[in-house]
């Protein structure tokens, strides 16, 4: 296939005929998509791009709508091109090959323009960027499209970039000589584009190469007059200057005499680190960002930030060392003292640099400025390389960095420093397992690391990667030979120790981050200690903000904290933060010191706790409310969070609209953040309060077949409620859920059995109701069908009792699959229509669409295909808006049967595979024994009887696993007949 966006757009099929494009907000949708080729879109910029800041509730559904027209188009155009448009954790991507859209043609070849100019090799700068600039046949226009500002961003961006490819190819063109070829096509484009000052230059130029200088001096006229009526400012001092050499009669002038080198140029660099280890990518990066060949006419900056400890001297060292070659001029070196408590001056470091490059003292000026120009002008066109180590801040940097091109510099600093022009930023994470392994080897000899592999490779987890810590460790290993690993192991395994024992002489872990914390203002440090108070590896702003009771600055501090280092992104799709384990030790120290523990009533600590806590209820239950309620699970114990805690502060208006605007995106960024905060809440003796909030996150835990996620909430409710009346059986009754949702239905039965018998002491009608449905629906797999039958009918005559609509149509489509599995398809007809009035009738899309797909089943049975065609679709179509990917893989199985016995076995064969794929990613291992089944059955029809047998073969073992006696008996059947076929 093929998408043009770069002028009309169009989409062509592998055969070249034009496929139709949805108008309106599809368009929107694919442009923005197109534009953003490879990389996810997220939901709120499509949903402002769609409808604008204030998107109506339905926005969700019309978004999946306009997703599945794209898609149906994509897969016009190519086989499986559906399957292009992705949705991911933060919205959707579309993923096309080079061949397939003009756009990504376009800009790769102007990086292969930008290559070539690296390289000063105008020819090929040229023949690139005129095949980039060909590839657009007329303007973008977002005509058919829904206008809005993302719209309007993305036309101006590729506007933007294509009048910029077509300026540095008529550049490279002049300075290949042909000026006077492209002066026709410089003043159509000035004339396009009047304001331009680069095109107005390039055009004086040429005509000055060409030898009209009146014409050139006529171009300044012209763009001076055009600037002043339209913007009301003078041409900029480039296009100055080139009037100023044309009217003094100049030439271009040649390229200048490099100054005579220093008498002796500065090697200033300190020794390089003979056990270096690792890095290897940041190394090649550093050389690459800071190689002279490829200054661009710039200054090059490159700045190594981290946390202390993480080695960023070292690799500076390392890399300045790989690069002294490539710097004839000399390096220089400086400490900055940034870590320290009181900084150097920038005055007082350009001394010393001066000095290094050769000024007697007496030479050097007096005041930071005049200290500045002489030292800019001492490297003007010398290739020197500047170490500037361990930086304050921008302010300290920015006096210290030439003003030419050719000097390069590199920046260690604890703080990300953001500001320098042309700078690239490299933070240094920790060292990987295998390169810690690798330096505790070289210090302390290959035979005592093999001989105690694992205990190596723990001590350097232990160390969290840090190069300090594992300086610490092999000071202490070094200097007692007879030590085993695992005696320090052992000695470091206490967390709240670990830090004591990374302290040898100078070398101290503990003192490095004493440092950075105290230098932080005072919420900083309450964010700081109170981030160790989570689990999780990784804390969202909410829950962040939450700790700190909602300070107004807790922005700011964690913007401070970033800096420096102490907390670091955890996620370039979604606003997380993490920590280094050690620092995360040294934080959990200065809360214990500062706030208590939480487990201790009264305290800080638990108060503070409290609050996330609750903060993680309130956005469950805001979530719950927009999201389907989950088939067959229990109505949450309640009462909500917003009855309850009508006392605290409401949720901030951005974060509730978030959450509201897709509440099944937004859980599945926070999951485990949610759990986390929710068993460490049960654990702290709320586990009530925890319980409700686990079966209103189940909405999502249920949809998306979140089954190991489902066992730990309710595991650790179920033994943190111990000796409670309900809550624990309540909590048995989720965990048999996940368990039935993974095919283990052996225990899914005997939990909800014991589950049962407390419901009916208790007198829970409407949890015993719902019991005995899932009941029944585990004993029918099992092969029971008599006892299926009669729990499905004990659970209907709790109806009068509960009033429960959703469990009565469950309770009833469960009568109706016991009687299809029974052979019975005809009798199972009415209760699946009862069932499907009833979810109607309510208005559940979730159980309508279940509904939906046992009744198909019946129909097929009963050879109405027709029927269950029809059934089967609005299913889909459902399931598509719910975003439910195992329900729509097991509807997809029942289309399949549909295909089959209409004699469409390949057909039938590619929707069980999308189906298959779907129960393998999600684990749902009954999905993949009833996938395989019917894949055996096709592909025998088909005479492919080796793979029907292997994989009649594979679904029958795991159906044996999982107890599903009559699916066995089926699958026995099946493989006897391949293999009987085979034999012949």
């Amino acid at each position: 296939m093929r998408l043009t966006v770069l002028g009309r757009l169009r989409l062509r099929a592998d055969d070249d005929t034009e496929v139709a494009i949805p108008r309106g907000k599809a368009t929107t949708l694919l442009l923005l998509l197109a534009g953003h080729h490879g990389r996810t879109v997220t939901i709120d910029k499509l949903m402002q791009a769609l409808w604008g800041e204030n998107p109506p509730r339905t926005a969700m559904a019309g978004l999946h709508n306009h997703v599945w027209a794209l898609r149906s188009a994509l897969g016009h155009a190519q086989q499986g091109g559906e399957d292009r448009l992705q949705r991911t954790a933060d919205g959707y991507q579309l993923d096309l090959l080079p061949g397939e859209c003009d756009l990504i043609e376009f800009e790769q070849l102007v990086r292969e323009g930008r290559d070539a100019a690296r390289r000063g090799d105008h020819e090929r700068v040229a023949g690139a960027l005129r095949l980039a600039v060909a590839l657009w046949q007329g303007q973008p226009s977002s005509r058919g499209t829904t206008a809005s500002p993302p719209v309007a961003d993305l036309l101006r961006a590729w506007e933007h970039a294509r009048i910029t490819a077509h300026e540095d190819c008529l550049a490279a063109e002049i300075e290949l000589g042909r000026h006077d070829d492209v002066v026709p096509e410089l003043h159509t484009l000035l004339a396009e584009h009047p304001l331009r000052e680069e095109l107005a230059g390039l055009l004086m130029r040429a005509l000055w190469l060409g030898g009209n200088r009146a014409g050139a001096l006529e171009v300044y006229t012209a763009t001076r007059s055009a600037l002043i009526d339209a913007l009301g400012v003078e041409p900029g001092a480039e296009l100055r200057d080139l009037q100023s050499r044309i009217l003094r009669g100049e030439r271009p002038p040649e390229a200048g005499a490099t100054p005579p080198p220093l008498s002796e140029p500065p090697r200033q660099l300190p020794a390089d680190t003979a056990d270096f280890t690792g890095r290897d990518d940041v190394l090649s990066r550093i050389v690459e960002g800071l190689d002279p060949e490829k200054t661009d006419g710039v200054v090059r900056v490159v700045v190594v930030s981290g946390q202390p400890g993480a080695g960023k001297t070292t690799v500076a060292i390392r890399a300045a060392h790989r690069l002294a070659d490539r710097f004839p001029g000399g390096q220089l070196y400086a400490s900055l003292g940034g870590g320290s408590g009181s900084p150097r001056s920038p005055e007082d470091v350009l001394a010393d640099l001066l000095r290094g490059l050769g000024v007697p003292d007496a030479a050097i000026p007096t005041g930071a400025e005049q200290r500045a120009a002489s030292y800019r002008t001492r490297l003007a066109r010398r290739r020197v390389l500047v170490v500037l180590d361990d930086a304050a801040d921008v302010g300290q940097i920015r006096p210290l960095l030439p003003g030419t091109a050719g000097a390069s510099v590199l920046v260690t600093s604890r703080r990300r420093l953001v500001g320098p022009p042309c700078v690239i930023s490299l933070p240094l994470a920790p060292l990987t397992r295998e390169e810690g392994v690798l330096l505790l080897t070289r210090v302390i000899g290959r035979e005592r690391v093999e001989t105690e592999p694992e205990a190596a490779g723990e001590l350097v987890d232990l160390c969290g990667g840090l190069p300090l810590a594992i300086r610490v460790v092999v000071a202490r290993l070094v200097t007692r030979p007879s030590w085993s690993l695992a005696r320090l192991l052992a000695k470091m395994r206490d967390r709240r120790l670990v830090l004591d024992e990374l302290a040898v002489a100078e070398l101290d872990v503990r003192a490095g981050f004493t440092v950075s914390h105290d230098a932080l203002g005072e919420l900083e440090r309450r964010v700081f200690r109170r981030f160790a108070l989570v689990g999780t590896p990784d804390l969202p702003p909410w829950a962040l903000a939450a700790l700190v009771d909602d300070d107004d600055c807790v922005d700011q501090a964690l913007h401070n904290l970033l800096e420096s280092h102490l907390v670091e992104p955890a996620s370039v799709r979604a606003e997380r933060y993490t920590m280094h384990d050690l620092v995360r030790v040294f934080a959990s120290e200065q809360g214990r010191a500062l706030d208590g523990d939480p487990e201790i009533e009264g305290t800080a600590a638990r108060a503070a706790f409290r609050r996330v806590f609750d903060r993680c209820r309130m956005l469950i239950e805001l979530a719950h409310r927009d999201l389907p309620p989950p088939a067959g699970w229990l109505a949450p114990i309640g009462p909500p969070p917003s009855e309850t805690f009508q006392a605290l502060p409401p949720l901030p208006q951005e974060m509730a609209a978030a959450v509201s605007r897709d509440p099944a995106a937004w859980c599945a960024t926070e999951c485990e953040t949610l759990l986390d905060i929710l068993i460490r809440g049960a654990e702290l003796g709320w586990y009530r309060d925890a319980l409700d909030a686990a079966e209103r996150l189940s909405s999502f835990l249920a949809m998306k077949h979140r089954r190991s996620e489902i066992d730990r909430v309710y595991s650790a409710v179920a033994r943190a409620s111990a000796g409670d009346a309900l809550v624990p059986a309540r909590a048995e009754f989720g965990r048999a859920h996940a368990a039935a949702m993974g095919g283990q239905l052996g225990d899914a039965a005997a939990i909800l059995t014991s589950c049962a018998e407390v419901f009916t002491r208790a007198g829970e009608n409407p949890a015993l109701m719902n019991t005995l449905v899932l009941l029944s629906f585990c004993r029918m797999q099992l092969g029971d069908l008599a006892a299926a039958e009669q729990l499905a009918r004990d659970a209907l005559d709790l109806r009068t009792l509960t009033e429960d609509l959703r469990c009565e149509a469950r309770a009833l489509r469960q009568l109706g699959n016991v009687r299809i599995s029974a052979g019975d398809p005809h009798s199972a007809v009415s209760p699946l229509r009862r069932a499907l009035a009833v979810a109607e009738r309510i208005g559940e899309a979730d159980l309508e669409a279940v509904v939906l797909s046992s009744l198909a089943k019946a129909l097929i049975a009963l050879g109405e295909l027709d029927a269950a065609d029809d059934v089967c679709r609005r299913a889909l179509t459902l399931l598509d808006e719910l975003d439910q990917p195992v329900g729509h893989a097991y509807v997809r199985l029942s289309h399949s049967r549909i295909v089959e016995y209409r004699g469409g076995h390949r057909e039938a064969i590619g929707l069980i595979e999308k189906a298959l794929r779907v129960f393998t990613e999600f684990a749902d291992r009954r999905g993949e024994v009833e996938a395989r089944h019917r894949l055996a059955v096709n592909l025998l029809a088909l005479g492919q009887t080796d793979q029907a047998a292997e994989l009649a073969g594979s679904a029958l073992a795991l159906a044996r696993e999982l107890g599903m006696h009559r699916k066995t008996e089926e699958l026995d059947r099946t493989l006897a007949a391949a293999r009987a076929v085979t034999t012949r």
